[in-house]
């Protein structure tokens, strides 16, 4: 009876919000004011005034509200009642441009399989399976898989890439410690070293695994690599690993093997500034690719296994593997195109063990 007494009342004073919303809340107790969302209150308000005073201006001067505002919630509240001035989704009601399901299953498929990014999966699907789809549209069907974390957006420089002009300009050499192995009858798990050298220009990669990392080591490991390597080499680029240089022990006053051995065959030795591994970025990269397609996809509990597999591994790198910096060329592909190794085939063995 109390708000039938304030609707039939004379209201032409203006009423303030607070009590048209208590007036509101009264009225619809039989429903939860807490499903029932504030705005849409508020304007349920504007309209039940507005059916006592019948004046669109003076309930938009009471509220504080434009008649442009009142004319477009009016046809929702005259149509469905209070559930109509509720806040509606702006969300579109089609997406027609929206990666197709089976497209989209296919991606993360792939993910799963090799757990390649955006660039190299929207590569691929062009190239298997004559799917055109943008970097960025590969990029949002990872993320709305929960696959990777959405980037942020930060202003970056762009680095400056260099490479060499032909084949065996530039050898980068590095040594990667291979995940240890526990192995029956050792009471510590075993310890295996990658030696790896690429080619700065074809990415031509030769990998040797050995028990000891030491000079004699590295010495057998650059004699190999001129084996393995179909064209001459101008210069080896390495760290200052006590493996390459003496030149942080200075209580050793002999040349080191390795330098010497390169220097009897006239190739340079080339050291990096010190602490920079990104001068070395390639033969660094080329380990991070092992890890991220090779290590971290599959766990050995015997070396010869290992040894077998990853000979598998460095054989497709180098034979089958698009390399996104070699504008999605493999490097035999990259190193056949100059004319003088167009012969050149793929059956090189890539990694043996000492």
């Amino acid at each position: 009876m109390e708000s039938q007494q304030l609707l039939m009342g004379d209201h032409s004073g203006m009423m303030g919000e607070g009590l048209w919303l208590k007036l509101l809340t009264r009225e619809v107790t039989h429903m939860d004011k807490y499903i029932i969302e504030r705005r849409a209150r508020i304007r349920l308000a504007w309209f039940r005034r507005y059916e006592q005073t019948g004046k669109v201006s003076q309930v938009c001067s009471e509220f504080g509200i434009s008649r442009k505002t009142f004319y477009k919630w009016w046809p929702h509240y005259a149509k469905e009642g209070l559930p109509g001035l509720k806040d509606r989704s702006k969300r579109p009601k089609s997406h027609p441009k929206m990666v197709p399901k089976g497209i989209a299953d296919l991606i993360v498929k792939l993910r799963h399989k090799s757990r390649y990014g955006p660039r190299r999966l929207a590569f691929y699907l062009e190239r298997d399976y004559q799917v055109k789809l943008s970097v960025y549209g590969v990029y949002k069907v990872l993320v709305r898989a929960g696959e990777i974390k959405p980037r942020k957006h930060r202003p970056r420089k762009k680095p400056v890439y260099y490479q060499m002009n032909y084949p065996g300009q530039r050898v980068q050499v590095d040594v990667k410690y291979m995940p240890k192995i526990s192995l029956e009858g050792r009471p510590e798990p075993y310890q295996e070293y990658q030696y790896t050298a690429i080619d700065d220009c074809t990415r031509l990669r030769f990998v040797k695994t050995y028990d000891e990392l030491c000079p004699a080591n590295s010495v057998e490991f650059a004699g190999a690599m001129m084996t393995f390597f179909p064209f001459p080499i101008e210069e080896v680029q390495t760290d200052h690993g006590t493996e390459f240089t003496y030149i942080f022990l200075p209580h050793v006053q002999k040349p080191h093997p390795f330098g010497e051995f390169l220097k009897e065959k006239g190739i340079r030795h080339k050291l990096i500034p010190v602490a920079t591994p990104k001068q070395n970025g390639k033969v660094e990269r080329s380990h991070r690719t092992d890890d991220e397609e090779f290590y971290n996809q599959r766990r050995f509990c015997k070396l010869a296994k290992r040894r077998k597999e990853l000979a598998r591994h460095i054989d497709y790198y180098n034979n089958r593997r698009p390399n996104q910096a070699l504008g999605w060329l493999t490097p035999l592909e990259k190193l056949r195109s100059f004319p003088e190794y167009r012969g050149v085939t793929s059956s090189l063995k890539t990694v043996t063990h000492v």
